[in-house]
């Protein structure tokens, strides 16, 4: 987690107070001074929408730091789920968005752009029904070396 390789996770947990709990107890018994190496905790849950069985993001968190004086997380909620319309609604404040433009020099709107195009790739997975994780990874990495090639090949796919 803190080594600076890019690592993912999943365990089984309902809110980011079970994940820490989780994570602090057995079997990992992660010390809470580490946890303030993870950058983000999404909560998934199952949820049924129309009749049927779906898979949400409930929350998308960002974990800021731990408060010195009474050892707890701190914490940004940047996504939430609305069930009653299916949808998802941004809290307007993300810091490791704006971390990401001070580091790359963009303003708000390269980065609106930048997650923009991110969005139509994902929707073009979702169309073609790309979803194997070999496949996705595969996208994924020629988005990072080639975006420019592959936001061509999936404007051409949606919208020719």
């Amino acid at each position: 987690m803190s080594t600076g390789h890019i690592t993912y996770s999943t365990t089984h947990a309902d809110s980011v107070a079970s994940v820490v709990h989780r994570i602090e107890n057995p079997p990992m018994d992660v010390p809470r001074n580490m946890l303030s190496a993870l950058d983000f905790i999404c909560i998934q849950v199952q949820a049924r929408v129309g009749g049927k069985r779906i898979r949400r993001n409930k929350q998308i968190v960002e974990v800021l730091d731990i408060d010195p004086r009474t050892n707890e997380l701190i914490t940004n909620e940047v996504f939430k789920w609305r069930s009653a319309t299916d949808e998802h609604s941004y809290s307007g404040k993300s810091y490791l968005l704006e971390e990401l433009m001070e580091a790359r020099g963009w303003s708000e709107s390269r980065m609106r752009e930048e997650l923009k195009r991110r969005q139509e790739v994902l929707e073009w997975m979702r169309i073609k029904k790309i979803r194997h994780y070999k496949d996705v990874s595969k996208i994924l990495i020629s988005y990072h070396r080639d975006p420019e090639a592959v936001i061509e090949r999936v404007r051409k796919d949606l919208y020719e």
